[in-house]
């Protein structure tokens, strides 16, 4: 598979793979979050009726980071987009449950027992 990189920080890291998958790795934090937001604006809005997000290779993720998945969904809901999000690491989803938002996310999680950040 061809990898694109798009973003690369001490932080974080967004790539986007030959078949359009955009893998996130590092962190999802307050730090990095904004600039993974302008990264991904233009190919939710310039991508094709689905786009995928895999999260596999995240270490670490906050209530920035589940911010930020929710408005890259509310951007594809606007624009009749379907955003699929994989392998979430297990703290990002228990946070999503506690607020509620899990709902409105297509997600799921990995299905390692050793995710990071528990």
């Amino acid at each position: 598979m061809r990898v694109m990189s798009v973003l690369m920080s001490n932080e974080s890291d967004i790539q986007v793979g030959s078949d359009g998958t955009v893998q996130i790795s590092g962190e999802m934090t307050f730090s990095s979050t904004p600039r993974m937001y302008r990264e991904l604006e233009s190919r939710i809005s310039s991508e094709g009726s689905e786009l995928s997000i895999d999260l596999g290779r995240v270490e670490r993720a906050d209530s920035s980071g589940l911010a930020l998945l929710l408005e890259w969904q509310a951007m594809a809901n606007r624009l009749n987009r379907t955003l699929l999000i994989t392998n979430a690491p297990r703290n990002l989803l228990s946070l999503a449950r506690l607020c509620e938002a899990d709902s409105l996310l297509k997600i799921t999680g990995r299905e390692s027992v050793n995710d990071a950040d528990d």
